[in-house]
């Protein structure tokens, strides 16, 4: 799958790069990224939207897949639970620090940078192995009253976004999404339409006309 420098014991270490500058376990961990279930992440002019699918095993209740970072902030991940659950609370955490510090809401961009240098921290220290999630941040600024995603890869590298897919089946949501983009520009839309999207972008990965029961969804207006 990764080519024959893995079978070479180059994937044993997060600190070790293959021959060709990979680093596999890396590799790896975006691939434990993409078996997570899909989750999606929209903003436009008129604010942001975070969805993603519900998966219940046996007669378990579904686990919720977006969480509340503050109340500006959610973020969405897809991966491995137990690594989005230490990401989230890292999050939290942060932005709790920075609101008694301050005396104000952290801005997305610094809460991103913030939790891509902790990820990024996994992938350059021995005994450690990378997290196997993908997050999307999004939210509304404070300071600037204007919506932004964020999309955090687990290596480390964060960018801010205006439509993205992580998960299962992430390359056919992120092809429709250019679709919908080419026909009217996502930027454009209202946040009825900005949902709509989301919740067809879900539907059409997993191929199923799903339940709102089934299609978790956040979203946040420009006030």
């Amino acid at each position: 799958m990764f080519g024959p420098s893995a079978s070479q014991g180059y994937d044993r270490s997060s600190i070790m790069y293959a021959p060709d500058g990979r680093i596999i376990q890396t590799e790896y961990a975006r691939e434990a990224m993409r078996r997570g279930s899909i989750a999606v992440g929209l903003r436009s002019n008129a604010g942001v939207v975070l969805a993603g699918k519900l998966n219940a095993v046996d007669l378990d209740f579904p686990n919720s897949k977006i969480s509340e970072i503050d109340e500006h902030i959610s973020a969405i991940f897809s991966g491995y639970a137990a690594d989005g659950r230490v990401v989230i609370q890292k999050a939290r955490v942060e932005a709790a620090i920075h609101k008694l510090t301050y005396d104000e809401s952290i801005d997305l961009k610094n809460l991103a940078t913030t939790l891509a240098d902790y990820t990024h921290q996994f992938t350059v220290q021995g005994g450690l192995r990378p997290l196997g999630i993908g997050v999307l941040i999004g939210g509304v600024d404070e300071h600037d009253n204007a919506p932004h995603v964020y999309f955090l890869n687990p290596g480390g590298a964060f960018t801010e976004t205006r439509a993205k897919a992580i998960g299962e089946g992430d390359a056919k949501a992120m092809k429709f999404l250019k679709e919908k983009n080419d026909e009217k520009n996502i930027d454009d839309l209202n946040m009825e339409e900005l949902i709509k999207l989301a919740q067809e972008t879900v539907n059409h990965v997993t191929e199923e006309d799903l339940s709102n029961d089934e299609i978790e969804v956040w979203s946040m207006e420009i006030s």
